[in-house]
């Protein structure tokens, strides 16, 4: 099959990227898939990242369009900012949907090899693939994302809504039909939950998610990366961690509990899972860890990670943190 037959976007944010971000653009123009159109929203960057956008821009008629982002800021809600101006195109034809950071390489055959394992599905899907980690001055460390953490959920795509650490944006492609699943709207925007769990989630819900076990981006570790980077601690270093950073652990668990929630409410029709899910979260306690148990939640192979999500679900401990009750107002 002739992929190229075939139209896909890429969806872009920058934030003072000037530093990396042309070798992000080299990246994409050196593609072996050559059929895709770029839209970049920027968050108000100061130093030279617009000038060289704007370069890029004149020299590829494919890179269609720069949205300036002026509101809810942060890197999240930047990518909301394209999806949204994406979804708004009244005679978008495509096919293929890729998202994009301003600071990694994409393999050459990226969007090849995503494209090639998305193209026989019908149903909602999505592919994502492991990534190497490179120095922020661009050497290739040839250590992989899945050496630090299993990254692969499609064991247990349920997996998901307990953990961000599986699916990295820059890494993931999906097709037409999973586009069409994705809600967004200005107060998917404002609250700046991880865009790419969201979509994964829909892809867990509604259709299907495939894990490709190769680099195909190449992500530099400049000291800024948004996304965490999961490690393996061991038992006594997870226990040190567990007790030195535990605010910090519940304010993440917070934030994905939280999206869960408001994830369900975007949803068209809701399931047996999706239920469940809404009451062990709205009420915490005895019911979370029955509906863990019941759908065999498991985000890490640690004894004590996963005793520390049941710690936070059993006794509530997310309820009361300021992220929870400030984004709980939505549902209000």
């Amino acid at each position: 099959m002739a992929i190229n037959q075939n139209k896909a976007v890429i969806m872009m944010t920058t934030y003072n990227g000037a530093k990396y971000v042309e070798e992000q653009l080299n990246s994409l123009k050196n593609q072996t898939f050559h059929n895709w159109d770029l839209y970049i929203s920027d968050d108000g960057s100061s130093d030279q990242t617009l000038q060289i956008l704007e370069k890029y821009m004149a020299q590829d008629d494919r890179i269609k369009k720069i949205l300036h982002h002026s509101d809810h800021h942060g890197a999240f809600n930047n990518f909301y900012n394209v999806m949204r101006y994406v979804k708004s195109l009244p005679n978008e034809n495509y096919q293929y949907f890729f998202y994009c950071d301003q600071d990694d390489i994409w393999v050459n055959e990226k969007m090849a090899v995503e494209i090639e394992r998305l193209a026989d599905e019908a149903q909602p899907s999505l592919c994502y693939s492991d990534l190497e980690f490179m120095t922020a001055d661009g050497k290739d460390t040839k250590t992989k994302m899945s050496e630090s953490t299993n990254i692969d959920v499609t064991g247990n795509p349920y997996n998901l809504f307990f953990s961000y650490r599986y699916i990295w944006g820059t890494t993931m492609a999906h097709n037409r039909q999973l586009w069409e699943q994705v809600y967004v709207d200005e107060n998917t925007e404002k609250y700046n939950m991880s865009h790419d769990n969201y979509i994964g989630k829909y892809a867990a819900m509604t259709g299907k998610i495939k894990f490709i076990d190769r680099p195909l981006v190449l992500y530099r570790r400049t000291g800024n990366n948004v996304s965490g980077t999961p490690g393996n601690y061991g038992k006594l270093g997870m226990l040190k961690r567990l007790f030195t950073k535990l605010p910090q652990i519940v304010n993440q668990h917070a934030a994905v509990y939280w999206d869960d929630l408001y994830f369900i409410e975007t949803l068209s029709k809701q399931n047996d899972f999706s239920t469940e899910l809404q009451v062990a979260l709205n009420n915490g306690g005895i019911k979370s860890l029955r509906f863990l148990k019941k759908y065999g939640i498991k985000t890490s192979d640690s004894v004590i990670s996963n005793a520390s999500i049941k710690t936070i679900l059993l006794f509530k401990l997310y309820k009361n943190t300021k992220t929870f009750k400030r984004n709980m107002q939505f549902q209000n």
